[in-house]
């Protein structure tokens, strides 16, 4: 039976259908119009039961159609049962004839699930036969799967063994070719050497992580090792030390050029320091015989094609003759530690060049990384000084023999400067304790000796034949000879000066400079005395035959401006000329006074003064017989004549000096008088001297007699 009702116009037209003509006619009196009518008013269509009930009626029309293919020729259709009141029947019969149809479907599935049944009792059964069997072959194989098992368990572990073994044969075990390189001459020295040995050293090193466990099997096979490897270790060092040293003996040569294999060996052999040392005596012995054949070709020869020309064909011109031999010794020396540094792996320290050399091993100022560099710097300085032994000597002998060859004292301290130059240069550069800073320092001590010896001998040159001042009294000329010679030295001395690099960029304070000076003047003192104080004292002795104060002054004012004229302009002389200059000062003081004392006389009031001068403090001036008024009156007299008659510039007596002292010594004598005017007028206007007409005996005021005098009322 179908749960879904149909559309009510299907319905309406299946129950239509069911009527026969003569009941369309008649509809009013159908019962089952009549019926369909009321269940359609006054039944809810909603329910279940209702809608079952029209499905079944609607699905009796449709059977009932489709059989007959007419409905007013069926005398047993629904109409009709409706009229027999039969419905109930046929309903009943329907569904017997549906129950029958259920059941034989039914029937036939039942056979089929019994069949299915049997093939189900049938697989049991076989599967209980062969979970039978299978419980016999598992008790049966027990005894293998666990034996197989413990094959794959020891299969395992020895595949770990195998590979364990095989690493550490890797490990700790060299190979044929490692062997080769190690012990075999027809391998060179190069990279399969160096990475042999480095296989070594790492295997070594593992043999001590070994030997540092328990006393056991691994200590052993690390003994073992160690001694196995020890042998082919020194063998790679013995190559490397017979290699370095053949390749030592060729550096003869000009231009040295160092492979990447020697570098990388010497780096090596600094494990071996027995070793390096005899590779770096063979090296050295080498260098210096080689050096010193190229220093004396350069003397001889000159260049391989005749340029540069030979040095010794300049030993006409000192200056140029040393200047070379030590360009060449310094020139040579740069490109030898060049080659060292290559040669030991030195890397540049950003020294500027020409700076001092910081030796940290000296300073105590080693860390921990810089050791090994500061040690190769040693091994360094060491080498170079045995490189440039063999120019020593020819160098020392060849300078000390033009030294001597000098009589000229600016010659012999130009040639010793320059040697001073080259020393500190060198020291600088490779040290002061260095073989070539240790020759240029005694060959810069005999030229200094030398220089001082020129000095020594032009100073008693100038006091042995000592000669009366010229009637101008003017410097002598010895004296102007030696101060032409002093400012040449001084002039050398000053372009040689060598400051200290300000590596740190920072400007020096006063304090420092004021240090810089005092070590200048300090150093250049000796020379000073040594050139000046013989020839102060032939002035000193010259003066001494002149038998006034006044020429004796004048001719030391003359000399000593002479000597402060030629050591102005150097700070290294200062503090000579603040002696000089004191010396000076006095002559010109004794000029000063004496020079006044003239004045005085020529004024007329020398009588008056010495009177004031002389007097009792109770006594009047006026009553003393030099000093009255008739005196006063005579001498202001004569001092009028002097002040119109008198140069206030120059004077004729002071001719003989220089303008600048003739002038300021006259100013002075002509400031004092005015002075001693000041104190007479003083004096005379005193009413306990008791002058009558005081104010008529002196017609000039002292603002006007400074004024006439050219100095000024202080």
């Amino acid at each position: 039976m179908s749960s879904s009702l149909s559309p009510r116009p299907t319905i309406t037209r299946d129950f239509s259908s069911f009527s026969s003509p003569s009941a369309t006619t008649s509809s009013a009196r159908n019962p089952l119009h009549l019926k369909v009518n009321r269940l359609l008013s006054g039944s809810n269509l909603e329910d279940s039961g209702t809608r079952a009930a029209l499905d079944t009626l609607g699905e009796f029309a449709q059977d009932e159609g489709g059989a007959s293919g007419s409905r007013r020729g069926n005398a047993t259709g629904i109409g009709a049962a409706l009229k027999r009141g039969g419905l109930r029947k046929e309903v009943d019969g329907r569904m017997a004839e549906g129950s029958r149809e259920f059941l034989e479907a039914f029937s036939k599935v039942n056979d089929k699930l019994s069949m299915l049944q049997s093939h189900l009792d049938a697989m049991h059964v076989c599967c209980d036969e062969v979970q039978t069997q299978l419980e016999k072959a598992n008790t049966g194989t027990r005894y293998l799967l666990e034996h197989a098992e413990g094959l794959r368990q020891q299969r395992a572990t020895t595949t770990v063994q195998q590979t364990l073994v095989h690493l550490f044969l890797n490990r700790f075990t060299l190979t044929d070719a490692e062997l080769d390189a190690l012990t075999s001459r027809e391998i060179p020295v190069g990279p399969e050497l160096f990475d042999a040995m480095d296989k070594v050293e790492r295997i070594r090193a593992d043999c001590r992580a070994l030997l540092s466990g328990e006393a056991g099997e691994g200590t052993q096979a690390g003994l073992d090792i160690m001694e196995y490897t020890k042998q082919h270790l020194e063998s790679g060092y013995q190559k490397i030390f017979k290699w370095c040293s053949f390749e030592s003996r060729g550096f003869s040569k000009d231009s040295l050029e160092v492979s990447v294999t020697m570098r990388s060996a010497f780096q090596r052999l600094k494990k071996r320091p027995d070793l390096l040392d005899e590779i770096l005596f063979v090296l050295g012995s080498t260098r210096s015989s080689s050096i010193l054949n190229l220093f004396l070709d350069a003397l001889t020869r000159g260049g391989p094609t005749g340029l540069p020309r030979p040095i010794e064909l300049h030993a006409h011109d000192p200056i140029r003759y040393v200047g070379d031999m030590l360009a060449w010794i310094h020139q040579t020396m740069a490109g030898e530690r060049e080659f060292l540094e290559s040669l030991f792996g030195i890397k540049e320290d950003g020294r500027w060049v020409g700076s001092v050399r910081v030796w940290k091993m000296e300073t105590g100022e080693l860390d921990k990384g810089s050791v090994e560099a500061q040690l190769d710097e040693h091994r360094l300085r060491k080498l170079l000084d045995r490189d440039m032994e063999g120019c020593g000597r020819p160098l020392k002998i060849r300078v000390q023999q033009t030294i001597k060859s000098q009589e000229g004292s600016i010659m012999a301290y130009r040639i010793a400067t320059l040697i001073h130059f080259y020393k500190i240069t060198m020291e600088r550069t490779i040290g002061v304790e260095a073989l070539m800073s240790t020759v240029l320092g005694e060959i810069m001590e005999h030229a200094y000796e030398a220089f001082y010896e020129t000095l020594i001998a032009s100073g008693r040159s100038l006091l042995r034949f000592i000669q009366p001042p010229a009637a101008a009294l003017s410097p002598p000329a010895p004296l102007r000879e030696a101060l032409t010679t002093l400012r040449e030295v001084m002039a050398v001395y000053s372009s040689s000066l060598l400051e200290e690099p300000n590596e740190s960029g920072v400007a020096p304070d006063l304090e420092a400079l004021k240090a810089k000076a005092a070590t200048r003047e300090a150093e250049f003192k000796p020379v000073l005395d040594a050139a000046l104080d013989p020839a102060l004292t032939m002035c000193e002795k010259m003066g001494e035959m002149r038998a006034g104060e006044w020429d004796r002054a004048i001719f030391g004012i003359n000399c000593l401006e002479t000597v402060l004229s030629a050591l102005d302009g150097y700070e290294f002389t200062q503090e000579r000329m603040t002696v000089l200059e004191a010396e000076e000062a006095k002559h010109v003081e004794s000029l000063t006074s004496e020079h006044y004392s003239h004045l005085i006389k020529e004024s007329g009031l020398q009588p008056i003064l010495d009177a004031l001068h002389s007097k009792d403090a109770s006594t009047p001036l006026s009553h003393l017989p030099a000093a009255s008024g008739a005196i006063l009156t005579t001498s202001i007299a004569t001092f009028s004549q002097f002040l119109s008659t008198t140069d206030t510039l120059s004077s004729p007596r002071l001719s003989l000096l220089p303008p600048r002292f003739a002038a300021s010594i006259h100013r002075a004598a002509l400031d004092r008088v005015s002075k001693s005017y000041a104190e007479m007028w003083s004096a005379v206007m005193d009413e306990s001297n008791r002058y009558e007409g005081r104010t008529t005996l002196l017609r000039r005021s002292r603002e006007e007699v400074a004024t006439l005098l050219g100095v000024g009322l202080h």
